[in-house]
């Protein structure tokens, strides 16, 4: 039977070989994949956007020398203005007390010092209208039923509404990003490639109240609203691939 003799200098090669083929293994790193090339650009999307909520502040106040008495007539005045408020559609979850008061109540001078003569307690309502058109009738069940001072209407959005809005500002801020990236990517000659990371930068902004005086300034005020007022804006920090 042949036998096979290995030499001594192929003995000392092999090892040779192997730190080789280890070395250029551990350079190279061919199981590491190249890193990815991309370009980062911020921008910012814009949306105009119609209030379609308006927001009543209603004080009633009632006045009598025993506060319990004044606390009973409170009441008393509270559930008339609700049950009106009812019949003209607004939903129970529209009416929130905000807050209410109580304490004595002081003569109107200016000297000597006022002392208290009374007793009164004051409950203040947020009337939320979702419908512009019975604006004068929900103002007229406040103050014919006992509301002393009335504050607003502050003009807002509904959620459903700034959700759609914030979104159609996101389409313009990827669109904006993405002229903005090709335009990068074209002066420093090469090719622009796919989103791979978008980032939403902070929060929305959108306008505050509007102050509105009257049905008809209210319902000129929910459809011409001045510009930069009813302006939802959405900032994103986008990155693309780069060929």
């Amino acid at each position: 039977m042949p036998k096979f003799r290995f030499s001594k200098r192929h003995d000392f090669a092999w090892p040779l070989v192997v730190v080789i083929i280890a070395f250029g293994a551990f350079w190279l790193k061919p199981w590491q994949e190249k890193p990815q090339e991309t370009i980062s650009v911020q921008a910012l999307g814009k949306t105009q956007v119609v209030p379609d909520i308006a927001k009543i502040d209603a004080q009633v106040e009632s006045k009598n020398p025993n506060l319990d008495v004044a606390r009973r007539e409170n009441e008393q005045k509270i559930g008339t203005i609700i049950a009106k408020l009812k019949e003209l559609g607004i939903e129970e979850k529209d009416i929130k007390t905000q807050y209410f008061s109580a304490g004595p109540g002081y003569e109107i001078q200016i000297f000597p010092a006022p002392r208290p003569n009374t007793n009164q307690l004051t409950t203040t309502l947020e009337i939320t209208i979702r419908n512009f058109d019975n604006t004068n009738e929900v103002l007229a069940a406040l103050t014919q039923n006992g509301a002393t001072n009335l504050y607003g209407p502050n003009l807002t959005i509904s959620d459903s509404k700034l959700e759609e809005a914030k979104s159609k500002a996101r389409e313009d801020a990827v669109k904006n990003a993405r002229g903005k990236a090709e335009e990068l990517a074209k002066l420093s000659n090469r090719k622009l490639g796919q989103v791979v990371k978008i980032e939403e930068q902070g929060d929305f902004a959108f306008p505050p109240p509007i102050i509105a005086q009257s049905e008809s300034d209210l319902k000129q005020k929910a459809s011409i609203i001045e510009p930069g007022q009813n302006e939802i804006t959405i900032n994103l920090l986008v990155d693309f691939s780069l060929k």
